[in-house]
């Protein structure tokens, strides 16, 4: 059976169709997946339009996907028609210090990503080692799951990490794909939410999401408001301003990556003990502690519906930030 997939040739050019050969039958851990979903993410953008530098061309892109599992290697430990959820690694070294301690989204030895230098999900069908994939909770909507294996893995492997709970205060910067998943995520968790971006007219939202209050990003920035600042935006801030948000030994991690350099004083790092730290992805372990969370609190993305079709036009309005939250692309 052949794969239809789009694929670009050139940075910034438009996806087109391509067909794809098939692939010999899975051995060891790899599975077949046959997608039903693929949402767009804006690091599918940056790939698209060269912003991480070159990689392999024809690109096909996409990796949060959900799909069925229609053929499956001997060691794979899935069975044909689990429905399963890819995000953005697709596999690991597992002989490395991060892989042999359960950190192997932090692999020094050999980590690989579901589109990059292999094929995406903007396709029929994609192949992924077994353990990279995950079983979804019958509890999850499937219709708005994809959004989950990177945007809500990116959101909460931080929060969880850095110990949002009952009793902490989490600052959310930027409520778009990523912050208004972590917002619902660190309301989970049980930490009291404040929202921060420039559109008032996400308050009605930000509150609904679990938020006690939505704050202009423009300013003025209350002080000391928040143990814990997540940045999901990539705009690059005034940064000495937003260190004055957090409380004495506050964290502020970063999981949008800004467009330039962090320039900020030393003073709140030495006089008042605050810490600067981001965040990629998570473990397998952590994937799967989100997704039973998400399961158990309902826990889903904002989304809307395109035919994979419409691949190019939405990849543009997450190119423009026009997207409500996230673009999920319906393939079967």
């Amino acid at each position: 059976m052949t794969i239809h997939a789009l694929a670009q040739t050139a940075p910034r050019g438009h996806l087109e169709p391509i067909v794809l050969a098939d692939p010999p039958p899975p051995e060891g851990h790899d599975v077949d997946v046959e997608i039903m979903s693929c949402s767009v993410c804006h690091s599918d953008v940056h790939l698209l339009d060269g912003d991480w530098g070159d990689v392999p061309r024809p690109l096909v892109p996409g990796h949060e996907i959900v799909g069925r599992v229609v053929r499956a290697g001997e060691s794979a430990g899935l069975g044909i028609g689990a429905v399963v959820g890819i995000g953005w690694q697709s596999g690991s070294c597992g002989a490395c210090a991060a892989c042999l301690s359960g950190r192997e989204h932090l692999c020094t030895g050999g980590k690989l990503r579901t589109c990059v230098g292999r094929q995406g999900g903007f396709a029929s069908r994609v192949r992924c080692d077994a353990r990279f994939c995950f079983a979804l909770p019958e509890a999850l909507d499937l219709g708005s799951a994809a959004p989950l294996l990177c945007a809500g893995l990116t959101v909460f492997s931080p929060l969880e990490r850095l110990g949002a709970s009952d009793g902490t205060r989490v600052g959310v910067v930027g409520i778009g794909g990523l912050g208004h998943l972590a917002v619902r995520f660190a309301r989970a968790l049980g930490a009291e939410v404040i929202a921060f971006d420039p559109d008032a007219s996400k308050r009605a939202l930000v509150l609904g999401l679990g938020a006690s209050d939505l704050v202009d990003a423009r300013g003025p920035l209350p002080k000391g408001a928040v143990d814990l600042l997540l940045v999901t935006t990539h705009a690059s801030l005034a940064w000495d301003d937003w260190m004055r948000v957090l409380d004495l030994e506050g964290t502020l991690c970063l999981v949008g990556v800004p467009g330039a350099p962090l320039a900020l004083s030393a003073d709140p790092l030495m006089d008042e003990q605050k810490k600067v730290t981001g965040s990629v992805i998570g473990s397998p372990s952590t994937m799967r502690r989100m997704l039973d969370l998400a399961a158990r609190d309902l826990i889903a993305p904002i989304v809307e519906h395109m035919p994979l079709e419409r691949a190019n036009e939405a990849v543009a309005r997450v190119r423009r930030g026009a997207a409500r939250m996230r673009i999920v692309l319906d393939v079967t």
